[in-house]
């Protein structure tokens, strides 16, 4: 009878205490603080980041070949992450001074394939994690994936490819992982940045492929009456009745053509908000231009 008493104690101390088991952060999350050392100094990561959207990358290792491909093609891109108002650091397992002496391989690969124009040299942190400490709180660290050898990353042990995109509020809303002999495609992130800036600002959904020229979704949640109004908008299209596009509502995006606008579909859900029915049988695409 005792037994069993104190086996109960231990599953109600293990019941109460599963909510602050760590898990693997998620979309939604807030993005974890450290300090830590790296070429611009010590940094606190909340307190660098400030109020600004934020990228925090991790790769392999330095001195490595598709680690400095990749962050030639991140200090290219610093200019437009500027205009975006987003921040970049980047970290992996060697050392500070290690990075240090990396960085002039690094710029000097990016102008032989890119540009040596003023404002793309690398002038991001970098990060050092010699413990790891940061790579297993962000689920960077994956010790299993291949390949494991020093031509890809550092020859003990090494993050793979993370990216995780944080919006000015430190909440987590991109988590993105390569493999360590695969390097990324930074036009990509340049154009989810965009994404989810126009999206937070203005409260639409993004179709498939989308590019900052093009059409947005309206959510299912405001009425087709209100739409004109609340975007600002002359006319909306409805392709079905819980798909409606209009022209992107940042005066900044290049308006399309008539020549160049594309149709798009989709085939996915959104958030609850822009949830299709699919219990709804599939009609003749509907094009229905509403102009009052």
């Amino acid at each position: 009878m005792r037994n069993i008493c104190f086996l109960k104690k231990i599953f109600f101390v293990i019941f109460l205490f599963i909510p602050f088991i760590s898990h693997a952060l998620q979309i939604g999350d807030k993005a974890p603080n450290f300090e830590a050392q790296s070429t611009k100094g010590t940094i606190n990561f909340h307190k660098w980041s400030k109020n600004k959207w934020t990228i925090l990358f991790s790769h392999p290792g330095d001195f490595t070949p598709v680690c400095t491909t990749e962050l030639a093609e991140l200090a290219f891109l610093q200019p437009e992450f500027k205009k975006r108002q987003t921040k970049i650091i980047t970290l992996s397992v060697d050392s500070v001074d290690d990075h240090l002496e990396w960085i002039p391989h690094i710029n000097e690969y990016k102008n032989k394939i890119g540009s040596n124009k003023k404002g793309t040299d690398l002038n991001y942190p970098i990060i050092t994690d010699k413990s790891l400490e940061i790579a297993t709180t962000y689920g960077m660290y994956h010790p299993k994936a291949e390949p494991s050898g020093s031509v890809f990353g550092n020859v003990n042990k090494s993050t793979i490819r993370s990216v995780f995109i944080i919006d000015p509020d430190k909440t987590i809303q991109i988590i993105l992982s390569y493999p360590k002999h695969i390097g990324r495609n930074f036009n990509e992130i340049i154009r989810i940045i965009d994404a989810l800036q126009t999206a937070k600002k203005y409260n639409i959904a993004t179709p498939a492929n989308w590019e900052k020229e093009d059409q947005v979704i309206v959510p299912n949640t405001i009425p087709s009456e209100n739409i004109k109004e609340k975007y600002n908008v002359k006319n909306f299209t409805v392709h079905q009745d819980y798909l409606r596009t209009i022209d992107n509502p940042n005066q900044d995006a290049k308006k399309p053509t008539l020549n160049s606008k594309k149709e798009k579909w989709l085939d996915f859900d959104f958030l609850p908000e822009f949830k299709f029915n699919h219990d709804k049988p599939k009609s003749k695409r509907l094009k229905k231009q509403i102009d009052k």
